[in-house]
């Protein structure tokens, strides 16, 4: 790996020891300066799903017990060590994730310069960080796909090691980070699978004497390392009695969940989703297809070319579970994207491609990454540098009560005690977060609810059982369709059901009735119960009758 390196002048040397650093050095710097001026965006529902998780954890609750959920349970985790270490509020969330972006943009940096040279290293690195700061894939947000990247990318620069080295530990060892990235989202299980499929290759290329042996070895002890992180998650689940529910909803459930996009359909998906996640950046992108045409003819790829081809073949597989091709999927795509893009400016100042010398195409590169970056900068302005994040989480999520969830919360726990339950019908597990409340209910999500499965009819009676159950002190109804998404052929018991229960038990104590883009009108007590909603996007807010 990184080959053509040798025979460098002592300018070009220069070049390529400092300038690399420095170029680093000025993006992970920027990414910190919009991340900490985003470190309010209000939380959106997978966000209050693993803050809400993560709570729970802290208070010694496991996953699967008092909320349900498909993913496992590595970002909850993640999320528990964040708000210990940075406290239980939207700021501490994203602090610890400004942390995990940079700490990916560094071992981008350092994966791309195992195969291209410096400069064009720093210039992969510089795309992971602006591609994955992107508001069309929602890097705002701290999604599951961000946990899957970091230790996947660990696990690649040690699978590197371990071949140079030829130690079974390091193998074991990468495998192990592998499985920390299957732990983080099931996705994660694809970059296990490139480092199998990649020691393959390297075995077939090379035939060895006794290279089957040496390979069965290799691939041993990485699926070994793999297996510990699920073991001991597994274990875990087990001791605290959740590992019927862990499996319903991360196997069976997952399964039909996966399963409701045909084949068929898979195309039109991509097709509709996949432009709006190269907007803003639209020129990395194209620099990045242009190094996958260069990787077939760059002479100093040859013996890295089939790491690059796999590594782009599994990280692009890693995005399709389910072909749903949701914006933030593609975060697992991104390192591969970026690595490209080192490849083609390495071609580009490969002394083969021109007459020039490599630092003056070196500076080129700069100078083309500089403005693609500038392009993108120009069209993300407002997000990247002015806009409040309350406006931006309007401008991104629409109607979407993430702003409205706050004062929600705010009055819920100004006038209940710790150990007061609520329940919201509708997916907005931010509110149980936010108010420091424990869910009646396990099912902090409804879409579940209304999907097309043997399963939904269940899921609502259990819902409504377990919220009669608990008798919750507050009743949040979300009249929103996206935190529903009701199908024409959804079952209905959930809402005749919770008509009946709210007269029954409850009253109207507050409304966020969201009229504009830039107006939501919140009335309290009876203000509440005398205001006429204008608009088809609110909450509504019940406290139990005393």
């Amino acid at each position: 790996m990184g080959d053509g390196r040798k025979d460098l002048t002592p300018e070009d040397r220069t070049l390529r020891c400092v300038t690399p650093w420095i170029f680093l050095a000025i993006i992970i710097l920027f990414v910190v300066f919009v991340r900490v001026r985003l470190l309010e965006f209000p939380l959106e529902r997978d966000e209050g799903e693993y803050a809400y998780m993560g709570q729970l954890i802290l208070q010694g609750i496991p996953p699967y017990s008092g909320a349900y959920n498909m993913k496992f349970p590595g970002t909850y985790l993640m999320y528990a060590l964040m708000m210990a270490v940075f406290g239980q509020t939207v700021k501490g969330i994203h602090l610890g994730f400004m942390i995990v972006n940079c700490a990916s943009i560094f071992l981008a940096f350092l994966l791309a310069r195992r195969i291209v040279n410096s400069v064009p290293a720093a210039l992969a690195a510089g795309t992971y960080a602006l591609l994955s700061l992107n508001s069309s894939v929602f890097g705002f947000a701290a999604h599951a796909t961000h946990f899957v990247v970091l230790p996947a990318l660990a696990g690649t620069l040690v699978m590197l090691h371990a071949v140079e080295k030829e130690k079974l530990s390091l193998y074991f060892l990468s495998g192990a980070l592998f499985g920390a990235s299957f732990i983080m989202k099931q996705p994660g299980i694809f970059f296990l699978l490139f480092g199998a499929s990649y020691l393959l290759s390297r075995r077939l290329s090379s035939r060895p004497a006794h290279w089957t042996k040496t390979f069965f070895l290799e691939l041993g002890a990485l699926f070994l390392g793999a297996s510990l992180p699920l073991l001991i998650t597994l274990l875990w689940l087990y001791a605290s009695g959740v590992f019927s529910r862990f499996w319903f909803w991360t196997v069976v459930y997952a399964s039909r969940y996966g399963s409701q996009i045909p084949l068929s359909a898979a195309f039109f998906s991509f097709r509709r989703n996949f432009p709006s996640v190269t907007d803003g950046f639209l020129l990395l992108w194209i620099l990045s297809a242009f190094g996958l045409a260069a990787t077939f003819f760059h002479r100093r790829l040859k013996v890295s070319r089939p790491f690059v081809l796999l590594f782009v073949l599994w990280s692009f597989l890693s995005v399709c579970p389910g072909f749903y091709f949701r914006e933030h999927y593609f975060v697992t795509l991104l390192p591969a994207v970026s690595l490209l893009v080192g490849v083609f400016f390495d071609f580009l100042s490969s002394r083969g491609f021109a007459s020039l010398k490599p630092e003056i195409l070196n500076y080129a590169g700069l100078a083309i990454f500089t403005t693609a970056a500038l392009a993108g900068g120009i069209v993300q302005e407002g997000y990247l540098f002015t806009d409040a994040p309350s406006r931006l989480s309007r401008a991104v999520y629409g109607p979407n009560p993430f702003p409205e969830s706050l004062p929600i919360a705010e009055f819920i726990k100004s006038r209940s005690g710790a150990t007061d339950r609520i329940a919201v019908l509708g997916s907005e597990p931010q509110i149980y977060f936010y108010s420091g409340r424990s869910s009646a209910t396990g099912y902090i999500y409804t879409y579940s609810l209304m999907e097309n499965h043997e399963y939904a009819l269940t899921m609502q009676k259990e819902m409504a059982r377990e919220i009669e159950a608990s008798h919750p002190k507050f009743l949040v109804l979300v009249s929103i369709f996206t935190s529903w998404l009701i199908r024409p052929e959804s079952e209905k018991f959930i809402f005749e059901w919770s008509d009946d229960y709210l007269r029954r038990n409850y009253l109207l104590v507050g409304v966020a009735d969201i009229v504009s883009p830039q107006t939501t009108i919140y009335r309290w007590d009876a203000a509440a119960r005398n205001y006429p909603v204008q608009s088809s996007s609110y909450v509504l807010l019940f406290e139990r009758n005393s």
